[in-house]
């Protein structure tokens, strides 16, 4: 696993962190997975709505209130597209974040949603994704484990029609014995 990561976070670092919007004719084509996760996606194009204008995702906070494991979580965020390809948003070097419980992970301190007596930690770079309206994705939290990652918070989104701001406010379902919470918004670009 740590071999793995090292080579992705190689390759993350000769990336940019900007997906490049792809022309209507790249759009329609059918959509192949990079062979490495740390690639950021090709931007998120819906072919029914190219004349709309782009739009972004902005990511808030991700805050721990309660873990997964005592002690800390080991967590990274995760963006899927319907066609089963997956790409590592967060944290940008292909590791893990190492998370205690009233962690905030911060990105953007004006689309946060810490709650009163939280850490507040600054979580850095993510890669930033552009898209248009009626472009579905899922955003996934993960918690690392020796055994298999764990699940922690699964987030479909479906970008709107890009008239105004939307936002994303997810919490983990009830009865897991862990709780994360995700605040983002889509803008326009």
């Amino acid at each position: 696993m740590s071999t793995m990561l090292t080579r992705i976070a190689t390759a993350a670092a000769a990336l940019t962190l900007t997906a490049v919007l792809a022309p209507p004719q790249t759009a329609l084509a059918a959509p192949t997975a990079p062979a490495d996760p740390a690639t950021p996606p090709p931007s998120l194009v819906e072919a029914s709505s190219l004349a709309a204008g782009p739009l972004k995702l902005v990511f808030g906070s991700l805050q721990a209130d309660d873990l997964e494991e005592s002690g800390e979580d080991e967590v990274r965020v995760e963006l899927k597209e319907p066609d089963g390809s997956h790409y590592y948003i967060w944290p940008t070097n292909g590791d893990e974040a190492d998370t205690k419980v009233r962690t905030c992970w911060v990105w953007t301190s004006d689309a946060s949603d810490c709650s009163a007596g939280s850490t507040r930690r600054a979580a850095g770079p993510y890669v930033h994704l552009t898209g248009h309206p009626g472009a579905t994705f899922t955003i996934e939290v993960w918690e690392d484990d020796h055994i298999g990652d764990d699940l922690l918070l699964r987030i479909p989104v479906t970008i709107g029609s890009g008239e105004g701001t939307q936002y994303i406010n997810a919490t983990s379902p009830g009865g897991k014995g862990f709780s994360y919470r995700l605040a983002a918004r889509i803008e326009p670009a």
